[in-house]
C-alpha cells in the first residue's frame, strides 16, 4: 500500500489515470462501522483502486480539544490495519488552517478533478468541510450531479448501541475492555514504539498518554506482548500507572513492540 500527504496528492495527481473508489474520516480504531465502510469500497470495483483519507490525528481539532481522552490507536497501526483490509492507497491530511477553510464541495471537487473518483461511501454521520457544511446526503447529491454513485453506510450496532470510536474510548476509559473489543472486532492493542521509556522497579514504563493516546484505568491486566511482526507472543501482567504501561523484566530477550490486552 502507498502511503502519501495531501499536498503530494495535489501536486502529483497520482490517480489521474487510473480510477478510485475513496471513503474518508479519521477511522480511529478502525471498528467494526469502519471496516464496513472500507469493504464497500475494496469490493465495488476491481478496476477501482480503494483510497482511503484520513488525518494525522494528532493535528486533528477533536485531539485538541480539553476532556480528549486519547487516540485508540497509534498512525501506524492504523496504516497496517488498512493495509490488511486491501486498501492500495492512503492520503494523509494535516488537519491545517487553509483546510479547515474549505468547503465541503470544494474537497469534493479536489477529489473529482486530482483523484478520478469513479465511487465513493461515507459514514451516515459522516459531515466535512468549513463548519461541517456539507453532510452524506449532500455529498450524495453532489456526487450524482457528476455522475459518481456514493453509498451511505448506516452505523452498526452492539447491543443497543451504535458503534463509533468515541463509545470504544469511553470503554477503555471505564476498563471494558470486553466491551471495546466487541466493537472493534478484536482485542484492544497499544502499540509501544516511540513511546519514552524510563525504568520503574524492575521493568521499564512507556508514557502512553505522552503520545497522545488512550488507556484503560490505572491497575493490573492479563496482557499478550508481542514484537514487531506479531508473530511472538508472550503472556504477561502489565501494570497501567500514570499514564503508562509498564512491564517487568524477565522477558527473556524478548523486545515487545505491541500490548495486547486480554477482554
Amino acid at each position: 500500500m502507498q502511503v502519501i500527504e495531501w499536498s503530494q496528492f495535489l501536486e502529483e495527481a497520482p490517480l489521474k489515470e487510473n480510477a478510485s473508489a475513496v471513503t474518508v474520516g479519521v477511522f480511529d480504531g478502525v471498528h467494526r462501522g469502519h471496516r464496513a465502510l472500507i469493504e464497500k469500497i475494496v469490493s465495488h470495483n476491481k478496476h477501482a483502486a480503494p483510497v482511503v483519507i484520513t488525518f494525522v490525528q494528532s493535528h486533528h481539532k477533536k485531539a485538541r480539544s480539553k476532556g480528549y481522552p486519547g487516540d485508540i490507536l497509534s498512525f501506524r497501526q492504523k496504516i497496517s490495519i488498512f493495509e490488511s483490509l486491501g486498501v492500495s492507497l492512503t492520503i494523509v491530511i494535516t488537519f491545517s488552517e487553509s483546510f479547515r477553510r474549505m468547503s465541503g464541495a470544494e474537497f469534493l471537487q479536489i477529489l473529482l478533478d486530482h483523484g478520478n473518483m469513479v465511487f465513493m461511501a461515507v459514514g451516515s454521520n459522516f459531515r466535512c468541510g468549513y463548519q461541517l457544511d456539507t453532510d452524506a446526503p449532500a455529498i450524495q447529491q453532489y456526487n450524482a450531479r457528476q455522475n459518481i454513485p456514493t453509498s451511505i453506510v448506516q452505523s452498526l450496532t452492539e447491543g443497543a448501541e451504535p458503534i463509533s470510536s468515541s463509545q470504544i474510548r469511553t470503554a477503555i476509559a471505564a476498563g471494558k475492555l470486553q466491551a471495546a473489543s466487541a466493537m472493534l472486532g478484536y482485542p484492544f492493542t497499544v502499540d509501544l514504539a516511540g513511546a519514552s521509556v524510563v525504568q520503574a522497579g524492575s521493568g521499564n514504563a512507556f508514557d502512553i498518554a505522552g503520545q497522545g493516546r488512550i488507556l484503560p484505568p490505572p491497575g493490573r491486566y492479563p496482557a499478550v506482548l508481542l514484537n514487531s511482526d506479531k508473530n511472538t507472543r508472550k503472556p504477561a501482567e502489565i501494570l497501567v500507572e500514570g499514564g503508562s504501561i509498564i512491564i517487568g523484566d524477565g522477558l527473556a530477550g524478548m523486545y515487545p513492540e505491541y500490548v495486547e490486552f486480554i477482554p
